[in-house]
């Protein structure tokens, strides 16, 4: 028998392993939903329901749900939070802030009512939502901005405007089309590392001269034939492996 469970936390620390000083993964938001993989006493493995990506959760902050509420809120359009001053008031009345992403139409199954911009995914608006984060410190395994990192970053944005990608920038770059600096679109993912093997750095393109990405913070800076330039020191940070589409 699958069981199945929601985030209802305004967010949800996952792990590597069965222990809260455990590496963070990665982290769900308000309103997600996952398939609980392994149950023990005080943690369980979940699979995250919208990338797959697995971990280890908490059961204190875990609402373990059934299968109808899970189908439910699956079936239903996602809408997501886009106002960074989001919030929810639960069924005892108690507010939680829901960071942008969060997906606010699950709300219904949490008895909960949302106040705060929202926008039912859309491909137009990648580069205004990336912008949101700008100065969001890094933080590995993160995706609000409170703390994000550069896989985290393009994949929030990317689900936000109605985009799935994978969690890891590895695995953003097997997905996709590959493209050129000179067909490039705004919005479209670059690539880096330190081999033409392994990528290690993921980046949004704001245009063919520009990157919007997760290096100590969400910072804007320039992009060349060979990599990324900071926009303060003028070296060369990143190397360049290739752009994608999607």
């Amino acid at each position: 028998m699958k069981h199945f469970g929601i985030c209802e936390l305004s967010v949800l620390p996952v792990r590597k392993n069965p222990h809260s000083t455990n590496e963070l993964v990665t982290q769900l938001l308000y309103g997600e939903i996952f398939y609980i993989i392994e149950k023990r006493e005080k943690w369980s493995k979940i699979s995250n329901y919208y990338d797959k990506y697995e971990g280890w959760a908490n059961n204190a902050q875990i609402k373990f749900i059934n299968k109808k509420k899970f189908n439910s809120i699956k079936s239903n359009n996602s809408i997501y939070c886009i106002d960074i001053s989001g919030y929810i008031i639960d069924k005892n009345n108690e507010k939680t802030l829901t960071p942008i992403g969060s997906l606010v139409s699950s709300c219904d199954q949490l008895k909960s009512k949302y106040t705060g911009k929202s926008s039912v995914s859309t491909k137009s608006n990648i580069i205004k939502t990336a912008k949101q984060y700008l100065n969001s410190p890094y933080l590995w395994g993160g995706r609000i901005s409170f703390g994000i990192d550069c896989s985290g970053f393009s994949q929030i944005v990317y689900k936000i405007n109605g985009i799935k990608i994978k969690r890891d920038a590895g695995e953003q770059a097997n997905e996709g089309k590959i493209t050129s600096i000179k067909n490039l679109k705004a919005g479209d993912l670059a690539f880096f590392g330190k081999t033409n093997k392994k990528v290690t750095h993921v980046g949004i393109m704001i245009n063919k001269n520009e990157i919007i990405h997760a290096f100590g913070k969400i910072r804007i800076d320039k992009v060349n034939n060979k990599g990324i330039v900071n926009s303060e020191t003028k070296k060369l940070t990143h190397k360049l492996l290739g752009f994608r589409s999607y």
